[in-house]
């Protein structure tokens, strides 16, 4: 146990340590504190058991930081030492239940049983706490018992159970006595479950017991390692709408802003409970082609084609796409990308990850012959994520879009160019004073936001943002000429309504303040 010993008096404290037989009694001494502030302080840092503490001292006294200490410990033991026979006192160490009021000069042996007998009701109080969270584990585990004993029952159903696993009843033996609803004989089939996110998978297990007592269609499920766990009984060895309606339903299950994730794999049915580790294993491999099929899909085992290549690891297929790149063909490029997409639909490899890095080296291609129009989309990161996690339908649209891009680029690669770029900065010109936007000068030029700020670029070195920021200083260095503009209102007239921003800016540009750079003008 642990005491902490408050007290203004040093001698005080010195003599508590000294005197008491603080080993004897099994008490660790944590802590010494000289006012009640201090005192707070320490016993959050250690908890202590028991505190001694006196009644007055200065900026906290004791009573006040016993109240702090009540707060947050209603166990603690407080003994309070006084040098005063304080009524008032008195009153509130009994409302905060203080052990003992004892008064100054403290009589050691009186203290020694005291704190004998406080450790004492400590120890007491522990064992019966102890005796009690016993005794409620208990209950509670007796509560919560019948769903994981059916969670394990499942796992033990659908997984391979390692040699050296001990036996125990039959399977058919706890079914009947965790499960009675659910039968023993019959036709079962088993679904993997694979959630986008922590709320679709929480929510999946609730709603999958709610939607199965709805149908009448005996389930049983469990989650192990993030994935979701279904074995069905089913009423025909050719199947049972009843699981359809049910699949449908988990798999559309609603969030505030649309659909959560999540998606099924399905075995094949199989006439006996031993069948159902080949039906999981089916389900989970089913599932795998979610990189195919997306989120809130139903995936169907089915056995893959057997001496059946796609075309996208043909390396002829991709010297093909660079051609068609090289020869500013991004239209048939497109045309090829998709076909060959379409193909793995068809087909679907079971290699995912194969996959997705033979679609990168295709995307890669594309940054590598059109780096001038690709680097816009570089500098997020986006093509990173899309190709490590994406499903093929998102990568797909990804490649698409960057496609059309380069064609878009590539058709208004001519003199047009110049003259909108011209337009741009007369635009800018005029307007630098307003709030110029990216948007607001696509609207101008009739132009993509992206592909104006890709041109502008290319053409002129700079981005749009960096030139307007140019001009306006550039404006700004010439309105500082005039010694009866105010600064804000220089600010104000290139385009900036704070003026410190406006400092900052032009500090950034110039290497001085507006102030600065003013002063350093020669007088007109």
């Amino acid at each position: 146990m642990k005491a902490i010993i408050v007290d203004d008096e040093p001698m005080t404290r010195s003599g508590l340590r000294r005197f008491v037989d603080w080993e004897g009694l099994g008490i660790e001494v944590a802590g010494e504190a000289e006012d009640g502030i201090e005192a707070y302080e320490r016993f959050v840092q250690v908890r202590p058991d028991i505190v001694l503490c006196d009644v007055r001292m200065p900026r906290m006294d004791g009573i006040a930081f016993a109240q702090r200490v009540r707060e947050i410990d209603v166990d603690c033991k407080i003994i309070f030492l006084s040098g005063y026979n304080d009524l008032d006192y008195l009153k509130s160490a009994i409302k905060l239940q203080a052990v003992d009021y004892m008064l100054k000069p403290i009589q050691m042996d009186e203290l020694g049983k005291l704190l004998k007998e406080t450790v004492r009701n400590i120890s007491d109080a522990r064992r019966k706490r102890r005796e009690l969270e016993e005794l409620q584990s208990i209950r509670e585990q007796f509560d919560h018992s019948k769903p994981e004993l059916i969670e394990h029952l499942v796992k033990m159903i659908v997984q391979p159970v390692p040699d050296s696993a001990p036996e125990g009843a039959p399977i058919e033996e706890r079914l009947g006595q965790l499960a009675p609803s659910f039968p023993a004989r019959g036709f079962y089939q088993c679904v993997a479950f694979e959630f986008r996110d922590e709320e679709a998978r929480s929510r999946w297990r609730t709603e999958a017991q709610e939607a199965a007592a709805e149908l009448e269609l005996p389930v049983l499920t469990a989650l192990t390692d993030g994935m979701g766990i279904a074995c069905a009984a089913l009423s025909s060895p050719r199947g049972d709408d009843r699981l359809g309606l049910w699949l449908n339903r988990l798999i559309r299950m609603k969030a505030e802003d649309g659909l959560l994730g999540v998606a099924a794999g399905t075995g094949e049915i199989c006439a006996h409970l031993t069948g159902c580790k080949a039906s999981f294993s089916q389900a989970v491999k089913a599932l795998s082609q979610r990189f195919y099929r997306g989120w809130n899909t139903a995936i169907p085992y089915h056995i893959p084609r057997s001496g059946y290549r796609s075309g996208l690891f043909d390396k002829q297929a991709f010297i093909k796409f660079e051609d068609l790149l090289r020869n500013k063909q991004p239209g048939e490029a497109k045309q090829w990308l998709d076909q060959t997409i379409n193909e793995l639909l068809l087909y679907t490899p079971p290699e995912v990850e194969a996959v997705r890095k033979k679609l990168f080296r295709w995307y890669v291609a594309m940054t590598r012959i059109y780096p001038e129009t690709m680097w816009e989309f570089e500098k997020d990161q986006l093509w990173a994520t899309m190709f490590v996690s994406g499903e093929l339908y998102t990568i797909r649209k990804f490649m698409m879009q960057r496609l059309d891009i380069i064609q878009q680029a590539l058709e208004h690669t001519d003199s047009g160019d110049k003259m909108v770029i011209r337009d741009i900065i007369r635009y800018i010109q005029d307007n630098y004073s307003k709030d110029v936007s990216i948007n607001t000068l696509a609207g101008h030029v009739h132009l993509a936001p992206t592909y104006m700020c890709i041109l502008f670029k290319k053409e002129k070195g700079v981005s749009i943002n960096d030139f307007i920021t140019q001009y306006r200083i550039e404006q700004a260095k010439r309105l500082l000429r005039d010694r009866r503009l105010k600064l804000y209102e220089v600010s104000s007239m290139v385009g900036y309504q704070d003026a410190n921003y406006f400092a900052k800016v032009f500090r950034k540009l110039t290497g001085v303040i507006p102030s600065q750079y003013r002063n350093a003008l020669p007088e007109e």
